[in-house]
């Protein structure tokens, strides 16, 4: 009679772990892929933006490659809905319905709107997933991950806050004192990307990012006199790429660490 007892609070304790252990694994899958998947939103947003800023520009045309963004970007949005639990789809149902808005409207948008409308929605996406990776690691009781976590993640955002006033302060360059104030956001710029190479030095010193910094450091220091409206989009644009590789390369890193390595994107 003791031995059957034993045995069947043994296998009630092992169902009881075997319980746990799908459970949690059931939260880790569904929050890997949400990362993915807003992951994927935030470089196809980021691609829509360069291929629509190019339309808007110079008049190019580009209707396949938008109708295809477009179409990636639908399906990602309604698997972003799907995976999410009940209670949190309205705010990706939100998510989905500003990006839809943008995809009719963008063609009435100035070059310097259009940028803001992708920076906005762009950040919007990034703050999501930042929900979902805290709740992450509260759910792991991961705290010196998160402390790590939240201290690289402001970096990230002073960074993309000081390049959308660079972003802004292109479209004053005429104004009297736009050129002291783009000069001014270039220097704060540069202080960001400092401190973002302490996150991730291989980001920051890519040839491209490396080549975007001289440009800024030369019309700071006044051995370029001026920049084109065109440049300084492309080098805003670089740098943008920088701050995102800095902020994939963390991300992958502590998801590795919580659950599984982030796929490669194939996105650009």
């Amino acid at each position: 009679m003791f031995v059957l007892i034993s045995t069947l609070i043994s296998i009630a304790i092992l169902a009881g772990i075997y319980h746990l252990a799908a459970k949690r694994e059931k939260q880790h899958a569904r929050k890997y892929q949400l990362l993915t998947l807003l992951r994927d939103v935030v470089h196809l947003l980021r691609r829509h933006r360069a291929v629509t800023h190019y339309s808007i520009q110079y008049q190019q045309h580009h209707e396949k490659e938008i109708e295809q963004i477009h179409q990636e970007l639908g399906y990602k949005l309604h698997q972003l809905v799907e995976t999410s639990r009940f209670e949190n789809k309205p705010m990706y149902r939100v998510l989905q319905i500003k990006i839809d808005k943008l995809m009719e409207q963008w063609q009435d948008n100035t070059v310097a709107r259009n940028q803001m409308e992708h920076g906005k929605l762009i950040r919007h996406s990034l703050f999501l997933m930042d929900e979902v990776t805290i709740a992450w690691l509260a759910i792991a009781q991961r705290d010196e991950l998160h402390d790590e976590y939240h201290m690289n993640w402001q970096t990230v955002i002073d960074s993309l806050e000081t390049l959308t006033q660079l972003r802004i302060s292109i479209q004053d360059m005429q104004d009297r004192g736009g050129p002291e104030r783009m000069r001014n956001y270039a220097s704060v710029m540069i202080r960001r990307l400092n401190q973002l190479a302490v996150i991730s030095p291989l980001s920051v010193a890519s040839p491209m990012s490396a080549r975007s910094i001289q440009s800024l450091n030369e019309y700071i220091e006044g051995e370029v006199l001026s920049l084109s409206e065109e440049e300084l989009y492309d080098i805003t644009s670089d740098l943008s790429l920088t701050v995102f590789n800095t902020y994939d390369q963390m991300l992958s890193d502590i998801i590795e660490t919580l659950y599984l390595p982030l796929p490669r994107l194939s996105l650009a």
